[in-house]
């Protein structure tokens, strides 16, 4: 008869067609929500950048003045002058000493570890007995100084990059260089092809999100509401097939062996009751809004997006948990060491 779930083991995988078919949906799930999380992130830290370069007051300075000013009015503009003028240039001059200098002093102890015979890889072109003059550290002061007007000239360059290159631009570089990122990652893995699929498929509507956004960044709210639904719900749906879900295992242990499967049945069919019951009422949420044509406030897309994923997510519940309950009506038996 089919095993009952354990909780304290790794779900169970069966060899059959749905298994297998579940399990390439699973790798199109983990994809959706690892893409919809990195570009939440970047369009978020480049809306940060641009607000911050072009506002006449950055965030550094609206977190100094929340503590040297503490009157329930405006701060004074002798004040606000002196915080951007002096204030905050000092503190973030000084972040980036500080970094610099760790940087140096990470550098040097490799350098010197290697000069001690303990590196990884000798350095090309020197003979192995020449390698201590060859890796001899920079003076401190010298390489930290270095540190400091690198990091400082590339934040400089990037600011005005975020302000000078239009939004679309920029995500349409950030979306070819993640294309290029997984490309080498699928080519150590030998997916290549499976990588050339996915991303043919996902260029088509990307590409038309990124040609139909408007210039700066006040779309990025938006689009992050379209996001988080579908981290939220795919990320439940993917619980689903890994039984991550919080179960009912209310009178489990206390019902005899025989009439355990029949309990489980009980359990799956219920949920799967309920289930069906959500995913019912978020395709006609989803009809509601696909009539109404509704679209998002800044960002030129309808509403129907948001509630996409929902429905996506209890669709697939739906359907791993009938596949749950014909095998154990089936007595189907797990294969063993699969994960």
């Amino acid at each position: 008869m089919a095993a009952l779930p354990n909780d304290s083991q790794a779900p169970a995988r069966y060899d059959d067609a749905f298994e297998r078919v579940d399990a390439r949906i699973f790798r199109l799930e983990v994809g959706v929500i690892s893409f919809a999380m990195l570009a939440m992130s970047l369009t978020y830290f480049l809306k940060i950048v641009f607000e911050a370069v072009i506002a006449q007051r950055n965030f550094v300075d609206t977190f100094l003045l929340r503590w040297v000013h503490h009157g329930d009015g405006p701060a004074p503009a002798e004040l606000v002058d002196s915080v951007h003028g002096l204030w905050t240039p000092l503190l973030v001059g000084t972040g980036i000493v500080v970094m610099s200098f760790a940087a140096a002093r990470t550098i040097q102890a490799r350098k010197a570890q290697q000069a001690r015979g303990g590196g990884d890889v000798p350095t090309a072109g020197v003979p192995p007995g020449n390698q201590d003059d060859d890796l001899a550290p920079l003076p401190w002061t010298l390489a930290v100084a270095g540190g400091a007007l690198g990091i400082a000239t590339s934040l400089v360059a990037f600011g005005w990059l975020v302000t000078v290159v239009p939004a679309r631009t920029a995500c349409l570089l950030l979306y070819i260089g993640g294309l290029l990122i997984f490309a080498r990652r699928a080519r150590r893995r030998g997916e290549l092809v499976a990588w050339l699929l996915t991303w043919a498929a996902l260029s088509l509507p990307v590409g038309v999100l990124i040609w139909r956004i408007p210039d700066q960044y006040a779309w990025v709210n938006d689009l992050a509401k379209i996001l988080i639904m579908y981290v939220g719900f795919i990320g439940a749906s993917m619980a689903s097939r890994e039984h991550r879900h919080v179960a009912l295992n209310f009178g489990r242990r206390l019902w005899p062996k025989r009439a355990a499967h029949g309990i489980e049945a009980l359990s799956l069919v219920v949920c799967l009751a309920f289930v069906i019951l959500l995913a019912a009422l978020a395709g006609d949420l989803l009809l509601l809004r696909l009539q109404s044509d509704s679209r998002l406030s800044i960002l030129p897309l309808p509403e129907y997006h948001i509630v996409l994923p929902v429905v996506i997510c209890f669709v697939l519940m739906a359907i791993r948990l009938t596949a749950d309950l014909v095998r154990l009506l089936r007595g189907a038996t797990p294969v063993e060491g699969r994960a």
